[in-house]
């Protein structure tokens, strides 16, 4: 499976820091209630987006989880090829040459028992 050194995990996190304010336009998101989302605070998001702080791997994958549950962000991220396909293949826990997935298929009765799970939840209470 691909290891990334640390050097790797840290130009990662240079790269993607570099796009974080086009992704937060995507989502029409603030720093702060980006920030909020990502668990990462207002003033840290603001000191890593203008390069004075390099961001941890463990705040990369926490913004890399919201990129890949929107729509819009994870277009972004594939078509721009951000953090090359070794990110991926570290993901996805593939082998050195192996390609990565672009999507992730599931069994349809795991999208209806998840359409169950938050139309119970969330729309009911709606109504």
């Amino acid at each position: 499976m691909v290891e990334l050194t640390e050097k790797e995990k840290r130009d990662m996190c240079v790269e993607l820091a570099e796009h974080l304010p086009k992704i937060r336009e995507l989502l029409r998101l603030s720093q702060k209630a980006f920030g909020e989302r990502c668990g990462i605070s207002t003033p840290r998001m603001s000191v890593i987006e203008n390069k004075h702080f390099i961001m941890t791997w463990s705040q990369l994958t926490s913004i890399m989880f919201i990129v890949f549950t929107n729509p819009k962000t994870k277009e972004y991220f594939l078509m721009n090829n951000l953090l090359g396909p070794r990110f991926m293949q570290f993901i996805q826990q593939k082998e050195e040459n192996s390609v990565p997935d672009i999507n992730v298929v599931v069994e349809d009765i795991c999208v209806e028992r998840y359409k169950k799970q938050f139309y119970d939840r969330y729309v009911k209470d709606w109504m």
